[in-house]
């Protein structure tokens, strides 16, 4: 007789702050300052690491456009994210720190320094969210408006950054610190390596001031779903976050990221997708979609319009959701194709299409009871449309409550997902492996 196949078991992630356009803060029973409240933050992971999450995840971005609907959103204050997770990581053991920075606004060597210094103080669950959107630093850097809007060439620079901070991250052998106490001898200088990088995007001459993280490399996320997004993170990403809206696109994006990852070399088990998906829960179908109700009637129609990344220019918010549609050159493609999928096979109106779809960042809502809402994510499963979730949580952490104290005990009872965790680090939860220090690889090959 065979082995019997063992089940699979789903990946979570948490977005911490779920959403920067959210209206959740108008919510009688929220409190509005709860974006610039640490307090807050540490309970928010707190309660996702006793659910066993594999990480969470911080949305990013450091640009401030003063435009007339940026009064709504309570992210025109936020945290520096890797100021935030150096708190959380204090007051947490487990559960994974991933954060957005932007390769069109940074550079190489602090990002680098940054993700190494938060895998120590984490203790090995790090990681860094790859995006090319560009921000307020994008003209300091030199980066031409005209390459912020051509897709070859943001992605030839985040190959690029990407490149140099994992060598970056590799500039101390394993055991290059030998802290000799009798000799005096703290480093041994011969296995601490020097970059020399001169690419026409970036010129380093030096290693990284700090030793080899706990993982290697941190942890490398990506969510391009584009073609040239496709074959950026089969190749480079550990992790991938997409949107869909049904199970047969899920599958599709599955299929094109898993190929990638092979074409590249590598093992598909070794890239975990993760779908986005905003859950409300209710006792009953009723609650729940009373509760979606309370949230979308929070909205100002041009705040949710504006959260889909879509222009439709001057169309009529009550004229069906438009063939034809522009998403400025800098917004996802792949999310936009989506929400545009949904709307077009539920036959929506853009209002409808922004009232339903803001909630969850464009992500697909999902609003249900305990058994519905398991019974919802073993499908995406089973059908090998995800590897796991992304979880948006539009009640915020009141939201992420409700998850945590009636799906997920549901998912453990079906043993879709852990008890405890598998390693200490978040690349040992996630079954990816450690890679190995560049300069022992080269050491083994000569």
């Amino acid at each position: 007789m065979g082995e019997t196949k063992k089940q699979k078991q789903l990946h979570l992630a948490g977005f911490i702050f779920s959403g920067r356009a959210t209206q959740a803060w108008r919510h009688p029973e929220i409190d509005a300052h709860q974006s610039l409240d640490v307090d807050y933050y540490i309970e928010y992971a707190q309660l996702a690491e006793k659910a066993k999450f594999d990480t969470l995840f911080l949305a990013d971005g450091a640009s401030l456009h003063l435009e007339d609907v940026e009064k709504h959103y309570w992210s025109i204050s936020t945290f520096e994210p890797v100021t935030l997770f150096s708190a959380i990581a204090a007051r947490t053991k487990h559960i994974g720190l991933v954060y957005t920075a932007s390769v069109t606004d940074n550079e190489p060597t602090h990002v680098a320094r940054q993700l190494a210094s938060l895998d120590h103080i984490s203790h090995g669950r790090a990681g860094w969210n790859v995006v090319t959107t560009p921000g307020p630093g994008t003209d300091n850097l030199g980066i031409s408006k005209q390459e912020t809007f051509d897709s070859a060439a943001k992605y030839k620079r985040a190959r690029s950054f990407l490149n140099i901070v994992r060598a970056l991250c590799d500039s101390f052998e394993e055991d290059a610190l030998v802290r000799d106490k009798k000799t005096g001898i703290y480093a041994d200088l011969s296995k601490i390596h020097p970059l020399h990088v001169d690419d026409g995007l970036y010129k380093i001459d030096s290693p990284l001031r700090i030793e080899r993280p706990p993982q290697g490399h941190p942890v490398i996320a990506q969510a391009g779903t584009s073609p040239e997004g496709v074959a950026f993170g089969g190749s480079s990403a550990d992790l991938i976050y997409c949107a869909n809206y049904s199970i047969k696109d899920g599958q599709e994006t599955f299929r094109k990221l898993k190929a990638a990852a092979v074409a590249a070399g590598r093992k598909p088990e070794h890239l975990v997708i993760l779908t986005g998906v905003a859950v409300i829960w209710g006792p009953t179908q009723e609650v729940a979609e009373r509760r979606l109700k309370e949230l979308t009637e929070l909205w100002p129609i041009e705040a949710a319009v504006q959260n889909l990344g879509i222009d439709f220019g001057a169309a009529n918010l009550d004229d069906p959701f438009p063939d034809h549609y522009d998403i400025g050159g800098i917004r996802s493609s792949g999310r936009a194709a989506a929400i545009a999928s949904f709307a077009r096979d539920n036959k929506l109106t853009i209002r409808q299409t922004a009232e339903r779809c803001s909630i969850g960042l464009g992500h697909r809502p999902l609003v249900g009871t305990t058994q519905s809402i398991a019974d919802d994510l073993q499908a995406w499963l089973e059908a090998e449309a995800t590897d796991g979730f992304a979880v948006i949580q539009p009640r915020l952490i009141d939201g992420l409550r409700d998850f945590t104290e009636h799906i997920v005990p549901e998912l453990v009872r079906r043993g879709l997902f852990r008890t405890e965790y598998e390693g200490k680090t978040l690349r040992e939860n996630l079954g990816i492996p450690k890679p190995e220090n560049i300069y022992s690889r080269k050491k083994v090959a000569s």
